[in-house]
């Protein structure tokens, strides 16, 4: 059996690794051959790390927390990191670990300094482009002293690895010229943001009807869905101003919002047009409660601003959608979308009123009249793309290939 140390990086607010990496990690154990343990920096409360042992363990994963020092931040960040690599050797030796797993930047640099003079196993995580990321959206210069040092570190990170994780093919390019001359394409590999598609399934009509009922709209009466964060890079105008021209064709038209800050969109609606908060419905749900809610969708929305780090994404959202058999609009070149046939939803350059115009007709005159046959094509795109199966089956391949060159 392989010992894999999977080194990540949370706040207290992140749920990517119970939701996400756990499933995963859990399927691929069943099978004998690996065997996890986890590392996590955070600067959770003691209740929260408490719960997300609990759930490690129970998974049949060892967790380890190590407490980020957040004051400043981005030094603190730094020192972490430094000081990290004592709990990897130590993690390392407690496990007999053969592989570690860094997820992202910052752990990679406690990774590359815990592994010198050693000949263990290394798989990156690169999660993106993460560092792209804070460039185009948070304002960072891409020559500032930190940014260009993480930017080294990751180029590191990719030349040292064993087999590198990606989310996208798009992303492959970009790591491997950042890398250098030399880095083998065979090392890279493309995994999945995948869901249960037990659990995130189209339901039954009734399910479906249940929800429209809650929501006080009638059995016929096209439902529209947005689920996740909200910023500017999640374009909520956009999904405004399309949600204003599929209501000229049919008013009776609702738009169920399911987010954390429900604030930011009620109030964007409010200023935009006051009669659409009437047809809206924005909430916050629990986690368990989602599927169920996009299940009695007849479109979800998945628009990002296209910047240059997006093609390295892999939205959950669009999965979360198409295993619920619900036609998704999404913006063109964020990550694989290349999936994204017309009968499974609609690929938008940008926002502009011919565009959404075109995605209204679209919604209007050929999915609705076509529902069923949509819902059945969409959840199957979803299980073969988007599913946990799907997601365990990269993984797999991944470690298989590092297992090959132990």
């Amino acid at each position: 059996m392989m010992n894999v140390l999977f080194v990540t990086w949370d706040g207290p607010q992140v749920s990517y690794l119970e939701s996400l990496f756990l499933p995963i990690f859990t399927s691929i154990m069943a099978e004998g051959k690996f065997r996890f343990h986890i590392l996590q920096f955070s600067w959770a409360a003691d209740d929260v790390t408490s719960r997300r042992r609990q759930i490690c363990e129970e998974s049949g994963c060892s967790y380890t927390s190590v407490n980020v020092i957040r004051n400043p931040v981005a030094l603190g960040s730094v020192i972490t990191s430094l000081m990290g690599l004592r709990h990897i050797r130590k993690a390392i030796k407690q496990h007999n670990i053969d592989v570690v797993l860094p997820r992202s930047t910052l752990p990679a640099l406690s990774t590359l300094i815990a592994l010198r003079d050693n000949n263990k196993m290394l798989v990156f995580d690169a999660d993106g482009l993460p560092l792209d990321e804070r460039v185009d959206f948070a304002g960072q210069s891409p020559s500032n002293l930190v940014h260009r040092v993480l930017r080294d570190i990751e180029a590191q990170a990719v030349r040292r690895a064993d087999v590198v994780l990606t989310r996208s093919h798009k992303a492959i390019s970009v790591l491997q010229a950042r890398a250098g001359a030399g880095t083998s394409m065979a090392k890279f590999h493309v995994v999945s943001n995948g869901r249960d598609k037990s659990l995130f399934d189209p339901g039954d009509i009734a399910d479906r009807l249940g929800v429209k009922q809650k929501l006080g709209i009638a059995a016929d009466a096209p439902l529209i869905v947005y689920a996740g964060s909200l910023g500017p890079q999640y374009c909520p105008d956009s999904m405004l101003s399309l949600f204003k021209l599929i209501r000229q064709s049919r008013p009776d038209s609702h738009f169920l919002v399911l987010t954390g800050s429900p604030e930011v969109m009620i109030d964007l609606a409010s200023g935009s047009d006051k009669s659409l908060v009437a047809s809206m419905t924005v909430m916050r749900v629990e986690a368990n409660e989602v599927p169920g809610w996009l299940a009695a969708a007849d479109l979800g929305l998945a628009f990002r601003e296209p910047t240059f780090s997006m093609q390295g994404v892999a939205p959950i959202k669009l999965g979360e959608y198409l295993l619920c058999g619900v036609p998704v609009v999404a913006t063109r070149g964020v990550g694989d979308s290349h999936f994204i046939d017309s009968q499974a939803g609609f690929l938008v350059d940008n926002g502009d009123k011919q565009t959404l115009s075109s995605v209204s007709d679209w919604f209007i005159n050929q999915v609705l009249p076509r529902r069923d046959a949509f819902r059945a094509y969409c959840r199957s795109v979803g299980v073969a793309h988007f599913s946990l199966e799907s997601s365990v089956q990269a993984y797999r391949k991944a470690l298989l290939s590092i297992k090959d060159q132990a």
